[in-house]
């Protein structure tokens, strides 16, 4: 649906794909019940073009269908997250043991923010025993909360494969994305025509390691419909989550972020108006799943102080205005880890509400 598209949109795609911001790219807007607009621009592959329904790499957008599942588990009573993390994982440090579940999403459990599981381990078994654990001598907790933390969502998603019996991939597709019918959305689905190509490799990996004190080399940009995350893809080649790791791993389009957005600003059909109001609840950086709008952040001024939010470092974004009744997604395949991807999502945003008045 590229007709009424604003031209500053338009322009703004074309000018993210020519300053090598990202190869290819797709914005939409809409509200809880119809796209306003849509439009692609850039390539999904070399000699392939990006359309609106490319599918992308999620990357940390993950979180917020993890957090959805979270909900309905909760719901359902068969994984509360008011129950301690030491119910679920007796061997958890003891300065983890007694912390609700839902810290893990709330980014309040003391995790840090991310270690290379592919340097430090062998199996799925010993990655999450080593983060229930804290690490091998506690180096992994006293982090302050609201650190952001890919540890807690993956401990997380371990912990309902461990309660339910069932991977974290089908536990996502039954309970969320199948009643949203999401049916495009896959778990690190390789080799597709339709997925984009990534081409950022793991450098800010290698950053991130050495200040831990450990050397890794980068892994080079991942194969077409793998994630880009080195964590995500040591587990999935392992075969944890069916293909997603609680923080990583799904693959979608701009209109599967949208129908997510529209069932939290309109919650029925998987979600329940309480526990979406609860997971909003409170203070601070997060909301149960989501960032809160900051200026500085990736919604910047044009949303109102009320928006939620998440993005992935593969270079997406997706927001909801709850005031405007507003869904602004904006996907990409990003090509350098240095480049100040909020700067545009903010650009974005700007743009794409000035077009409502």
């Amino acid at each position: 649906m590229s007709e009424g598209v604003p031209p500053r949109v338009r322009a703004f795609l074309d000018e993210m794909v020519g300053a090598g911001v990202a190869s290819g790219v797709v914005a939409l807007r809409g509200t809880a019940e119809k796209v306003d607009w849509e439009r692609a621009a850039g390539w999904a592959r070399e000699g392939t073009a990006a359309e609106v329904a490319t599918r992308f790499d999620f990357a940390s957008l993950t979180k917020p269908f993890v957090a959805s599942l979270a909900l309905v588990l909760d719901a359902e009573g068969t994984l509360p997250l008011a129950a301690m993390i030491g119910e679920v994982w007796p061997e958890a440090h003891r300065n983890l043991a007694l912390r609700p579940l839902s810290d893990l999403l709330r980014h309040r459990s003391g995790l840090a923010a991310w270690t290379p599981l592919y340097l430090r381990c062998r199996s799925v078994a010993e990655a999450f025993d080593l983060i229930a654990r804290g690490g091998g001598d506690g180096d992994l907790l006293g982090a302050r909360a609201g650190t952001y933390s890919d540890l807690g969502y993956m401990l997380w998603g371990a912990s309902a494969e461990r309660r339910t019996g069932k991977s974290l991939a089908e536990l996502i597709r039954s309970r969320i994305l199948a009643p949203l019918g999401l049916s495009s959305i896959v778990a690190s689905p390789g080799e597709r025509p339709d997925v984009a190509e990534s081409c950022m490799g793991t450098g800010k990996e290698v950053e991130l390691a050495a200040m831990q004190g450990f050397k890794v080399s980068d892994l080079g940009p991942p194969p077409v419909g793998l994630p880009q995350d080195g964590n995500a893809r040591f587990l999935v080649a392992l075969g944890a989550g069916g293909g997603v790791c609680g923080h990583a791993g799904l693959f979608g389009g701009a209109r599967d972020l949208w129908r997510l957005g529209a069932e939290w600003l309109a919650p029925g059909r998987v979600l329940k108006p309480e526990g979406v109001a609860g997971a909003l609840k409170g203070g601070g950086s997060f909301a149960l799943g989501w960032w809160r709008r900051t200026l500085r952040g990736s919604a910047g001024r044009a949303l109102p102080a009320a928006a939620f939010g998440h993005t992935g470092f593969a270079g997406n974004s997706l927001w909801i205005d709850p005031e405007r009744r507003r869904v602004y997604v904006l996907l990409g395949s990003r090509l350098d880890p240095a480049t100040d991807m909020n700067r545009w999502r903010r650009r974005f945003h700007t743009l794409a509400a000035a077009s409502e008045r």
